[in-house]
This record gives structure tokens, sequence and C-alpha cells, in this order.
């Protein structure tokens, strides 16, 4: 279910999300919203790298289609292979349209995003999702 703060807006948001993944779930926050226009939207790319450089713990991006559908656009595929390809691991593209989540995991920078089994925006920009298939390189525990 989507946060109703974000319905009825007509220009992209975005937030990053910070977190982590346990097996099959992951467990992130909303941090650092920006506002775009109706068809793209940025984020402070330096904060970003250097959250990610100090915590590790960045796990994907969460942003709006206010016209469209909640599937990831050329630009949002190509955009999600290079952070993960700069950042050496998976990462997650959560997509809100029409009142609706959902979300891909980009495991390469050269896949295409896999759907998500579920994803929920929870209160305070809490974000649960769930993948039904986990990959090797793609399961991480406590502790590492």
């Amino acid at each position: 279910m989507a946060n109703s703060s974000t319905k009825g807006l007509t220009v992209e948001r975005c937030w990053t999300l910070v977190g982590r993944q346990q097996g099959r779930f992951w467990y992130a926050r909303r941090m650092r919203p920006t506002k775009g226009d109706p068809a793209s939207v940025a984020f402070d790319a330096s904060w970003v790298i250097a959250r990610e450089e100090a915590k590790g713990d960045v796990v994907g991006f969460y942003h709006t289609h206010p016209s469209g559908m909640p599937d990831p656009s050329r630009r949002d595929d190509r955009t999600m292979r290079a952070w993960v390809g700069s950042f050496g691991k998976p990462l997650l593209c959560l997509i809100e349209a029409d009142g609706k989540v959902a979300g891909y995991q980009y495991r390469s920078d050269e896949s295409d995003g896999v759907a998500l089994t579920a994803c929920e925006l929870l209160p305070r920009g809490i974000v649960v999702a769930y993948h039904g298939e986990v990959s090797e390189e793609s399961e991480v525990t406590d502790g590492e």
C-alpha cells in the first residue's frame, strides 16, 4: 500500500533506500526525498555515494511514476544497472504509481530488474520487500 502523501502528485519524487537484506527479505527506510519533473527525477548522488562508502547500507531507490505504471522505464533500467555496477551488489528499485508499489531487484550491471513477490510501504517511510527466489550471490545474512 502506498503512502497517501504521494497520491495526486504530478511530478516524480525519489528517495534513497537504506537498510539491509536478510535472506529473502529487504528492510529499508526512505531517506533524502527529492522532487523532479513529470517524467524524471534526480537525487543527491554525492550523498548516496558517501552513505554507501561510510555505512554500506544503501539498498536501492524508491520513486514515483505519477502518470504511468509501476514498471521500470528504460531510464530506470540504465540507472539501476549503473548503480549496481558501481556498488558491486544487488539493489532494489521500488516504484509507486496509482497508489500501488511494485519492486524490482537488479542483480548485476547487465541484468533486467526481477520483480519482487511483494513490497509494502509502512508508516514513517519504512519499506519491507520480499523476493520469492534468492540467488547465491544475492543472499546476505546477519554478520556479513
